[in-house]
This record gives structure tokens, sequence and C-alpha cells, in this order.
């Protein structure tokens, strides 16, 4: 009989520890590290990340929105999601999953663009055009090299393998005020600070009531 209440006990207390975890981690954007093109920095964006695993410093992170502004020393709260799970039927933040694998496949592009202002520009412009199409098309960033990356993006995006994308963190804001919400960005590879995912702490579950479950028959069989 005790066995048993320990049992319950340890998948009650399992239960209740998953679904009390918060998985928000702080963002702070410590500074710019990129060029100025048409009166905006590009990337990258120079983060603190704050999460139960510590604290990371200078954070290189992708801009994904060019319609929501933010500070250097502002903060705020953001769950971090690993892009290789987001699905292009999914909605993140008011943003399609296509439209972030797309910018996660530029993203990926700018290891190519190092040394290269403007193709780091077009890649950026190509990003921002993504999800703020209509904001960006005055700009003169927005030219015709950003308008084929950001077709061609979209175009490709859903046909790679998740691998492609394995490494590839987004940063969802939450806890903001209406009005003042933060844009979406984007790292790889993952901070070692930041909470680990949901999936992980369920295979720990699982792992935790296999071990009770072996310990259970042990004692059965003396």
């Amino acid at each position: 009989m005790r066995l048993k209440t320990t049992v319950v006990f340890l998948t009650l207390s399992l239960v209740c520890t998953i679904s009390g975890v918060s998985y928000a981690d702080s963002l702070t954007l410590s500074g710019v590290g990129g060029q100025i093109t048409d009166g905006v920095y590009v990337d990258p964006y120079l983060f603190t990340v704050t999460g139960p695993g510590g604290t990371n410093t200078l954070v290189d992170m992708s801009c994904l929105n060019f319609n929501r502004e933010v500070s250097i020393g502002q903060s705020w709260s953001a769950n971090p999601v690993n892009v290789a799970s987001v699905s292009t039927s999914a909605t993140i933040d008011g943003e399609s999953g296509l439209d972030i694998l797309a910018d996660a496949y530029l993203y990926n592009q700018y290891a190519g663009a190092i040394g290269n202002a403007q193709l780091t520009s077009d890649i950026q412009f190509a990003i921002w055009d993504i999800m703020d199409p209509t904001d960006v098309s005055g700009q003169s960033g927005y030219d015709a090299n950003a308008q084929a990356l950001a077709a061609a993006a979209l175009r490709a995006a859903p046909n790679q393998t998740s691998s492609t994308y394995a490494n590839d963190e987004l940063f969802v804001p939450t806890g903001y005020t209406a009005g003042s919400e933060p844009q979406l960005f984007m790292t790889d590879p993952p901070p070692s600070a930041i909470t680990p995912e949901p999936t992980s702490l369920i295979l720990l579950g699982t792992g935790l009531l296999g071990t009770v479950g072996l310990m259970r028959r042990k004692l059965a069989t003396a």
C-alpha cells in the first residue's frame, strides 16, 4: 500500500511540476552590432539572455519584425521555441509558421554574407518583408535583390528538412502590454541560459516513472 501511494504521489508531483513550470526567459537588448541601412540597424542585434541556466551576454540575434519598436536597455520575457518544431500551418505571436520558417531560412543565409554589407542588408530587408511587407515597401533598402530573396525563401522554406532549422531558436515575447509588443528575434545556436523545452521535462518524467515501475516489480518479486 505504501508503494502504491508513493507511485501516485510521484505521478501527481510530476504533473504539478510540469504544469507549473514557466518557460519564459528574460531578454535585454544590450546594443547593436550591425550597419545602418536606410536609417535603421540591420543584423545583428546584441542581447543579454537570462534563464534558469544562468546568463549569456552579447548574444547575436536577428530581428524579424520591422513594424515593432524596441530600444536599447529594454527588457521583456520571452518563450524560446525551436524552429524545427514549427509547422507551416502553425500561428505564433500572430505570425504564420510558413513566414517563421522562411525567415529562419533567410537567417541561415547570413553565414555566407559575412563581410558583404550589401548582401547582409538585402537579407535583413527580405526577412522584414516576410512579416511586414507593407511597412518595408517604401524603404530604399528593400531593393530588387531583397524582394527576390524573400520570394525564394517562401518557396524553399517548407521543403527543407527539420535539420535545416535544428539550431535556430525563436524568442516569442510574452507578458507585454498592448501597444508595446517587442519584436520576434532569432538566434543560432540557442544560448545555454535558456529554459529546457517542455519535451525535455516530459522525457525526464517518463524516466522517473519508469524507475518507480522497476522498483515496484522488484519488490513484488521479493
